[in-house]
């Protein structure tokens, strides 16, 4: 009894001790979210200059504008595989809406590989570092049985219920936002008195729904070709989201700083034949089946905490509503619950480790046939915090059957991260300008889990970004690609305000401020 008593003294003091402990760390996780709300990573101050904004008379003659935009169906089918007639009709339209644009002195227009488009913004300080603007004029298909209204209708209707008008179409917000925003901004600055200090480019490519190769890659190569090395780069990415992040009451910008990778693999089995009435114990199929099993069962880990998210969240957190603000603050301590709940969520899922979908099975003939061979096709979207051996090496090790064979099909390595922050001179006019038409509206870092033609740039600047200036919420997001994509008129001028905003703030020499959190380039 002696000996159960002490045991007993023992096991109590030592939960005592860990209850102690634990109360501790809660009580220093909630000082310390208690206490940001003085903390603000955001930047709002950059200046545009003497400017005015865009007058009320101009902005009400854009929705008009994308309408027709939308009604021109440049789509891309596969490589080489487009609608060029529509393609060559888009460039007229562009030339005929913005005349400025294509006959301004300091803007030379030049059509590369026959279809996509490259301006050249020609300022009057050599020592500024150009920068790149970018869009894509291409389109994925429709099925237009599944959309409510006509998708190259160029049509602006009312909504039923709240009687706010919507522009509808294919592209509307997959990228023909971005390549008419951008325009709009530079036909009214090429119209008025602005006189650019900093040269810049624009770049509209016409293929980046199927990879960008022959748009983006040729603009790319020309532009190296010609010595060309850029401050920064803004691409289409993610938009302004509301109320889709659990606990922050107010939308949040999140910019893309890198963006995932991509590895499709090819999975082949052999195995024994025969008549389906006397099946081989060990078919072709059968091990086929094990192997997908495996890779759909066991994900690959989780990545959270390696890359932007766990910025992202220090980010937000100082506007985060309870208790969410003292878990985003915290994630020292709270780091396995906040992985526990992003990987029940799909989308948030994909944000922390590589993704693996099998997309492709074939085997067999004849019913009655037990195939020799099987295969799959595997395609993962890698992490940047994972390199394209470590994704293939964690296969085989989870597959666990050296009889099955993988191979490369296509491959792209996961961007790196640019850098962030407050101490990054174009993460500041970025920011700026978002907040400047969002003004409620929270800047973050963000990984992009598709992929954008931005690519094809990495060799000429470590400063890539990834947005587009839309609010959206978590019905928008199905729009895209889906069926119904649309965007109120109101969001075109708000989008051509950005970029507008965002080139004048450019046209100067912006130094950073010295304040953290942020991020250099090459980190994770």
């Amino acid at each position: 009894m002696v000996a159960y008593g002490r045991v007993c003294r023992v096991v109590a003091t030592v939960v005592g001790v860990l209850l102690g402990v634990a109360t501790l760390l809660i009580l220093v996780a909630i000082i310390r979210a208690a206490t940001l709300e003085e903390m603000d990573y955001q930047e709002y101050g950059v200046d545009p200059g003497v400017r005015e904004e865009l007058p009320e008379a101009y902005l009400a003659t854009l929705p008009e504008l994308m309408a027709r935009a939308l009604s021109i169906p440049t789509v891309s089918l596969d490589r080489g595989d487009y609608d060029t007639e529509e393609m060559l009709r888009f460039h007229q339209f562009l030339r005929d809406s913005f005349p400025d644009v294509f006959n301004k002195s300091y803007i030379k227009v030049e059509v590369v590989n026959t279809y996509s488009l490259l301006f050249t913004v020609t300022g009057g300080s050599p020592e500024l570092k150009p920068y790149l603007l970018m869009g894509h004029i291409d389109v994925v298909p429709v099925d237009e049985d599944k959309w409510t209204h006509d998708p190259w209708g160029g049509l602006i209707l009312p909504d039923p219920v709240t009687g706010t008008k919507y522009i509808w179409g294919r592209g509307a917000i997959d990228n023909k936002l971005g390549v008419m925003g951008i325009i709009m901004a530079l036909q009214y600055l090429a119209k008025s008195d602005f006189q650019p200090a900093r040269s810049f480019f624009v770049a509209f490519g016409h293929d980046e729904e199927v990879r960008g190769r022959d748009g983006a890659g040729h603009i790319a190569r020309l532009l190296q070709g010609r010595g060309v090395q850029l401050d920064f780069v803004l691409d289409e990415g993610m938009p302004v989201l509301d109320k889709v992040i659990p606990g922050i009451p107010v939308p949040t910008a999140m910019i893309g700083v890198t963006e995932k990778g991509y590895l499709t693999l090819k999975m082949e089995v052999e195995g024994e034949g025969g008549h389906s009435s006397m099946p081989p114990r060990d078919a072709a199929v059968t091990r086929l089946a094990s192997a997908v099993y495996n890779l759909g069962h066991y994900r690959h880990p989780s990545m959270f905490g390696r890359g932007p998210a766990f910025d992202l969240f220090t980010y937000l957190a100082p506007k985060a509503s309870w208790p969410h603000k003292m878990i985003y603050a915290n994630l020292w301590l709270f780091k396995p619950l906040m992985e526990a709940i992003m990987s029940r969520k799909r989308d948030s899922d994909a944000t922390i480790r590589t993704t693996t979908s099998v997309t492709i099975v074939r085997a067999g003939v004849k019913e009655n046939v037990v195939p020799v061979s099987a295969s799959a096709i595997i395609n993962h979207r890698i992490h940047p915090a994972q390199s394209l051996e470590e994704v293939i090496d964690y296969d085989h090790h989870i597959i666990n059957d050296p009889s099955v064979k993988l191979t490369v099909q296509d491959y792209l390595e996961a961007h790196p991260v640019s850098p962030y922050g407050p101490e990054v001179a174009g993460w500041r006019l970025i920011t700026a300008a978002i907040h400047h038409h969002f003004p409620s509206a929270i800047t973050a870092p963000g990984l992009l889990v598709g992929n954008t033609d931005t690519r094809y740039y990495l060799n000429m600047t470590s400063d890539i970004y990834r947005f587009v200036p839309l609010l959206m919420n978590a019905q928008d997001m199905v729009t895209i690609h889906g069926h119904d994509e649309r965007i109120s008129e109101a969001s075109i001028g708000v989008a051509a305000s950005f970029y507008y905003h965002l080139i004048l703030s450019a046209n100067r020499e912006v130094p950073p401020l010295h304040t953290q959190p942020g991020h250099r380039s090459g980190e994770l």
